[in-house]
């Protein structure tokens, strides 16, 4: 197998192979045009031309076509916030394999040799939206946030919207500036996504479905205060406004944005928002109990390399000290170490330890993944039975230099 990036030539195939994996009722052949992805993606694939040595070339040796196509997949060049500064993220989206091709371990030599070039890139953090999250956990991924759901009909959030204000607009792709000032606000959390002008235009007034609507909230000095993103379901229950992204500069604009989902009471029976694990409505509404509030398990991530994520975060000032961390990886060889982890003035330095043994922690890359992104403390890691901590010393040092954070990543891919 080779591994290579997917030339324009094969964009139909690959295209049919997404599409048979994530929409089975279209068949191999859709006919159906997909938005083209954000200038970020990167699409890739294994090539069944024999031995390959696992490397991404654009040039192999032997020539490939579109039927040698055995596993694809592509991942987003994102910028993150991660532990107090924007670091490089790979997401991980349209993983697939035509059903000839299946159990045969493609997908995990696959994703492998993506690991192997986000490293060699510098990157060193991957996160994808799993099909399955035991596939993913054996991999090396580990979940690293929840999302919540609330379902409300229009009529119980009266008590939630205040006076008439300001106006309502509709928005365009055109306006993303307007939008991404608004968005940089509101999307502060660790896991949050600088977005680009393609990804608004390709990604959020698009969709593989159905385009969303994008309204806006403009207040009395003519100031974009927020903006929804929501779609109209059709079921034999009647209609769903659904709201994927709310977003809002303060508390009033956020009640006009609920007001203007209250005005959709003649049009449709619910109104469903997505938002963050510790969204609610329970302290606005008069019966808290009109909204049904699920919370369900999000997104996972893995570190790529280990010493690059290390030296990558910032630390908390106050966090100096060492400690010795002994690593499990059996995905990503070059991870699979013990590690010796200084801090010093809020940077991190990361020196391998050549003999195994004696380290005062020991985890896997999954959980190593939560302690650095923040969805896991490391006593909650140890409460799980996910980290081994064999000091006092080296407890306080994790707890210290990894407080949690509660990441929240928002975009779906």
């Amino acid at each position: 197998m080779d591994y290579r990036p997917v030339p324009a030539a094969h964009d139909d195939a690959f295209d049919a192979a997404v599409s048979y994996a994530f929409s089975p009722e279209r068949g191999p052949d859709p006919d159906r045009e997909y938005p083209d992805p954000p200038e970020s993606f990167r699409p890739r694939a294994l090539y069944d031309v024999g031995d390959g040595d696992g490397d991404c070339t654009t040039d192999g040796e032997e020539e490939v076509t579109a039927n040698d196509m055995t596993a694809v997949c592509g991942y987003y060049e994102f910028a993150a916030r991660i532990r107090g500064g924007t670091r490089e993220l790979a997401g991980i989206a349209a993983v697939a394999s035509p059903p000839e091709a299946r159990r045969r371990g493609l997908v995990r030599e696959l994703l492998g040799s993506v690991h192997r070039e986000l490293r060699a890139e510098g990157v060193a953090f991957a996160a994808l939206w799993p099909f399955e999250y035991p596939f993913y956990r054996r991999l090396g991924y580990a979940r690293v946030g929840d999302r919540t759901r609330i379902t409300v009909a229009p009529d119980a959030l009266a008590s939630a919207c205040p006076d008439p204000a300001g106006s309502y607009e509709r928005l365009a792709a055109d306006d993303w500036r307007r939008l991404d000032d608004v968005y940089a606000e509101w999307a502060d959390d660790d896991l949050g996504l600088d977005r680009t002008e393609s990804w608004w235009r390709r990604r959020v007034f698009r969709s593989w479905n159905t385009d969303p609507y994008v309204y806006g909230w403009v207040d009395d000095t003519d100031t974009l205060g927020g903006y929804l993103v929501y779609t109209v379901e059709e079921g034999d229950d009647g209609r769903t406004m659904a709201v994927s992204e709310l977003a809002y500069r303060s508390r009033r604009a956020r009640g006009q944005l609920l007001r203007f989902c209250r005005n959709h009471d003649s049009q449709v029976r619910r109104i469903r928002i997505g938002g963050p694990a510790d969204a609610r409505l329970f302290d606005e509404l008069d019966d808290p109990r009109a909204a049904e509030t699920e919370v369900r398990p999000g997104p996972m991530a893995r570190i790529v390399d280990v010493a690059g994520a290390l030296e990558a975060v910032g630390y908390p000032t106050d966090a100096d000290g060492s400690v010795v961390i002994d690593v499990t990886d059996d995905t990503c060889e070059w991870n699979d170490r013990t590690v010796r982890l200084v801090i010093v003035d809020g940077e991190g330095r990361a020196d391998p330890v050549e003999e195994r043994g004696g380290a005062a922690v020991e985890l896997d890359v999954g959980a190593l993944t939560r302690l650095v992104v923040g969805s896991h403390g490391v006593d909650r890691l140890i409460e799980l039975g996910d980290a081994t901590v064999h000091d006092d010393a080296a407890r306080e040092t994790l707890v210290d230099a990894f407080p949690s954070t509660e990441p929240y990543l928002r975009e779906g891919f």
